[in-house]
C-alpha cells in the first residue's frame, strides 16, 4: 500500500486526474458489463421463458378441451372389426405407433413412446368420431422432444 501511495504522488496533477477519470471509466465498466448487461439479459430470458410456457399451457388447455369434447361426444357409427384392428389401422393412417395393446372384451388399453402431440389428438378424435369408440381415459407424459408425448395409457370402448 505504501508503494501504490508513493506511486502517487510521484505522479503530476495532470498524470493524477487521467489516472482517476481512468479508474472511474473502470469501474463505470466493471458495473455495466459485469453487473448491470447480465441481469438484464437473465429478465429478458426469464420473460421469454414466461412467454413460451405461457403460450404452451394455452395450448393445453385448448388441447385439454378437445380430448374432453372428444370423451363426451359420442361416435357417430360403429366400425366394423375387432377393437385391435379397428386402432392399428387408425394408428397407421397418423403413423403412429403402438408399443404395447390390451384387448379386455369390450374395451381397449394402448402404449405408445414419443408420439407428435397433434398426430394423437387427430387420431382420438378419429376413433371417437368415425369409428364410434368411445374414449374413456388418457394418461400422457411430456416427451423429451417438444411437441412429443409418451402415452402412458388409453382405453378405449365400444
Amino acid at each position: 500500500m505504501e508503494n501504490l501511495q508513493a506511486w502517487w504522488r510521484s505522479l503530476a496533477l495532470r498524470e493524477q486526474q487521467l489516472v482517476g477519470f481512468c479508474g472511474v471509466m473502470l469501474l463505470i465498466g466493471i458495473v455495466y458489463w459485469g453487473i448491470w448487461t447480465p441481469i438484464s439479459n437473465a429478465q429478458q430470458t426469464a420473460e421469454r421463458n414466461y412467454a413460451s410456457a405461457n403460450a404452451t399451457l394455452n395450448h393445453v388447455k385448448q388441447a385439454a378441451s378437445k380430448i374432453a369434447g372428444i370423451k363426451q361426444s359420442g361416435g357417430k357409427q360403429r366400425a366394423a372389426g375387432s377393437l385391435s384392428s379397428i386402432v392399428n389401422t387408425a394408428a397407421g393412417q397418423y403413423k403412429l405407433v403402438i408399443t404395447r395393446m390390451q384387448p379386455q372384451g369390450d374395451k381397449i388399453q394402448l402404449w405408445m413412446d414419443d408420439v407428435p402431440f397433434e398426430a394423437l389428438l387427430d387420431y382420438l378424435y378419429h376413433l371417437v368420431d368415425t369409428d364410434g369408440l368411445t374414449l374413456e381415459t388418457v394418461d400422457l407424459a411430456e416427451s423429451d422432444d417438444a411437441g412429443f408425448v409418451k402415452v402412458r395409457r388409453i382405453q378405449l370402448s365400444r
